[in-house]
């Protein structure tokens, strides 16, 4: 009778599952794929297709559930961002990660904030992302977060006492970075002796520059997304507009220089994540996605690739609804990732600290 009470308690100690183990779980993904913010979409894409790589091979951990990634491609317009958010608000997702620009986010993500469907942003760095509703939440730092960094630190270095700004007027980041950097600029007494301003899609930038080389600022701000901002720093270099460069998120690429030629290096830029930062789990992750796609992966790709260790996370502790996966972000308490240990603050933002750095022919360097 013992051997037979045994072998029950020990069947049951198999058979019982933990947290939800087995279950198939799926997140919407929302990015730029193609159109003008592929530059940031396809890192995006590949950090989550390595992401369930990683998972099938045991390096990220769902404790014995599926967790699938399903990628869908807004090519850089926001309409199709809200189309996709409506799709997977409606087909068994827990939760959308995305989209890829700040703009988009605020035509997508009310949509799965009205149908309760927590949201990950991942590279939406404009003020008001997260207050779009209780579960919407970021693990990009946002503008108001770096920029204050960069501006004390390239004050601090360069010294400079003029500046000038040009800046997207029709985008919801862009402008973000023109109001952030001239605050806090204007605090420290620079004078802003030019403001220039561009929309959309714009390809010809030689009036703005002409404007502000006359002005001689000893600084150049750009508030550009990567299409806009490689033209500029192309054409500046072109009307011998040499000067200090800073700029925004929309300048975290390593393809920068590739684009914009030798007058991007040393322009400076804040960053949530440094390719060589020693966080648990990072250089291996770089060395994967090299190999995997042959190319270095960037900050976006490191935020996207860390909001899927963080959702496997929760999935591990048994998270398996929309509504338990908005509660396990809220009282996550810190999740290892490559960015470093995160959480959230009581903003849904993450907390986490900028690192600045400066363009260098094929990525970033510590400035």
């Amino acid at each position: 009778m013992l051997k037979i009470v045994a072998l029950t308690c020990a069947l049951l100690l198999v058979a019982t599952p933990t947290f939800g183990a087995g279950k198939s779980i799926k997140a919407g993904v929302v990015a730029d794929v193609s159109g003008g913010a592929a530059v940031y979409g396809v890192s995006q894409k590949n950090a989550y297709l390595l992401a369930m790589d990683d998972m099938k091979a045991g390096i990220i951990n769902t404790g014995g559930s599926t967790l699938t990634f399903d990628v869908g491609d807004n090519a850089t317009d926001p309409n199709q961002a809200a189309n996709l958010f409506q799709r997977f608000t409606t087909d068994g997702s827990v939760i959308v990660l995305g989209p890829t620009l700040s703009a988009e986010a605020f035509k997508a993500q009310p949509i799965a904030v009205r149908a309760n469907i927590p949201v990950l942003a991942t590279s939406n760095t404009a003020p008001g992302i997260t207050r779009q509703g209780p579960c919407v939440f970021r693990d990009a730092l946002s503008e108001e977060q770096v920029v204050p960094a960069t501006v004390a630190k390239t004050y601090a270095a360069w010294k400079y006492k003029t500046a000038a700004i040009i800046y997207g007027d029709d985008n919801a980041f862009t402008k973000t970075d023109f109001n952030v950097f001239s605050d806090e600029m204007k605090k420290r007494g620079v004078n802003i002796v030019d403001v220039e301003t561009y929309h959309t899609k714009d390809v010809d930038f030689q009036a703005q520059l002409t404007k502000i080389k006359a002005a001689k600022p000893d600084v150049l701000v750009l508030g550009a997304l990567f299409d806009e901002a490689t033209k500029i720093i192309s054409q500046a270099g072109t009307l011998g507009l040499h000067v200090h460069m800073v700029g925004g998120n929309g300048l975290n690429s390593t393809k920068m220089v590739d684009a914009a030629g030798q007058g991007a290096v040393g322009a400076v830029v804040g960053a949530a994540w440094f390719i060589d930062n020693s966080y648990s789990g990072n250089k291996a992750f770089v060395a994967r996605y090299k190999k995997a796609f042959g190319s270095l992966p960037d900050q976006f790709a490191a935020q996207s690739y860390a909001a899927a260790q963080v959702v496997a996370q929760l999935v591990r502790s048994g998270a398996s609804t929309p509504s338990a996966m908005c509660d396990g972000l809220r009282n996550m308490k810190i999740s290892q990732t490559v960015l470093g240990p995160i959480a959230f603050d009581g903003n849904r933002d993450v907390r986490s600290a900028p690192v600045i750095l400066k363009i260098v022919p094929g990525g970033f360097a510590y400035f």
